[in-house]
């Protein structure tokens, strides 16, 4: 199986370059001597009417000032750690503030505008980590750090945490489970207990995925490794376990399922696919239709693999890798590398 190296961040835009007055300002911050989430309603409009559009008061900006003062009185010793979850933060802090100055929607998820403007402080502009307010990791228990910390096996749904767990135990290898898309808090944390065990960001990592074999599935994945990036792992190869190629012909057919189609779908589709015939996997051929002119693409689930053959993919392409120095390694790859091109031209011969 032919590993694809992932050894540069993709390119952002880093508004974390200037300085710190000038990040603030464009997140719309400032300090304020009063309590901003005990203030009445007039006071919140009259300090955060500006940029307000459907409501009385600029919802994120007031989001990103509560955040930004509790960080602050927490950083000066005003205040002890939160030590709760971010969703305790909205309902102690943030809705209630957001009910008295009457902008408090009943459709939007404002819960998730909260979430977004935490990350937009955190990973956009890098104004603060998660560990300064002292959120809870409400995904602890789905993560672990083995003595082998630069292998780590990475799950999108929870269902796959005892299967995970059984291979940390044999393996000592890091393990965590997803549960959907990957929490950015989370990664911190996670990366946070790496650095405990000593090991050296800098190195080589070795990803393996238990994803759904669709776009969306995809999405995940390079969601958490563009959070690992974020962290300071940034030189790392990805082997994704759930692939056509673990299946039969005919198990491959069997448990296909259509991909959707929306119109919000057709570029990640299409993305996905281009990412997919570079892997030559043999079987793709039974995920792919044409009918009356139209493309139908189909897609795998995660649990469409048993772990029987998940755990003999590991041995296979996981075990050789365990407790090899870099320069080990190094010669380990070239040799893989050299059976995968080897393969591939056997394969394109065929």
């Amino acid at each position: 199986m032919l590993r694809k190296r992932i050894s540069s961040p993709r390119k952002r835009v880093k508004l974390s370059q200037g300085s710190l007055r000038d990040r603030l300002r464009k997140a719309g911050i400032r300090h304020y001597d009063e309590l901003i989430h005990d203030q009445p309603k007039e006071w919140l409009i009259k300090n955060f009417s500006q940029g307000a559009t459907v409501y009385p008061v600029n919802v994120s900006k007031l989001m990103r000032n509560i955040i930004w003062q509790t960080r602050e009185r927490i950083i000066s010793k005003e205040k002890p750690p939160l030590k709760e979850l971010i969703r305790t933060f909205w309902y102690m802090y943030i809705k209630p503030t957001l009910s008295r100055a009457g902008a408090l929607a009943k459709e939007t998820d404002q819960y998730a505008q909260l979430i977004d403007n935490i990350v937009y402080m955190v990973k956009e502009i890098n104004l603060m980590e998660y560990k300064d307010i002292g959120f809870r990791d409400e995904n602890q228990a789905n993560r672990r750090v083995g003595a082998n910390a630069n292998i780590i096996l990475f799950s999108e749904k929870l269902g796959h945490q005892d299967f995970l767990s059984d291979i940390a135990d044999k393996y000592n290898v890091s393990i965590i489970a997803l549960g959907g898309q990957p929490s950015v808090l989370n990664t911190e944390y996670f990366v946070d207990t790496l650095k405990k065990t000593g090991v050296n960001l800098q190195r080589s990592f070795y990803l393996f995925s238990i994803v759904d074999y669709d776009p969306s599935g995809w999405i995940i994945r390079d969601a958490f490794i563009d959070n690992l990036r974020f962290y300071g792992i940034t030189h790392s190869q990805i082997t994704d376990l759930i692939n056509p190629d673990m299946l039969t012909p005919e198990e491959t057919k069997l448990a296909r399922y259509r991909i959707p189609e929306s119109e919000s779908m057709q570029t990640k589709n299409k993305s996905w696919l281009i990412e997919v015939h570079k892997r030559n996997y043999r079987n793709q051929e039974y995920l792919e239709e044409t009918k009356y002119g139209k493309k139908i693409l189909y897609g795998l689930e995660a649990e469409s693999t048993s772990s029987k053959r998940l755990t003999e993919k590991l041995e296979q392409e996981m075990v050789p890798l365990i407790g090899k120095s870099e320069d080990l390694l190094k010669i380990y790859e070239l040799r893989r590398l050299d059976k995968a091109i080897k393969d591939l031209i056997i394969h394109k011969l065929t």
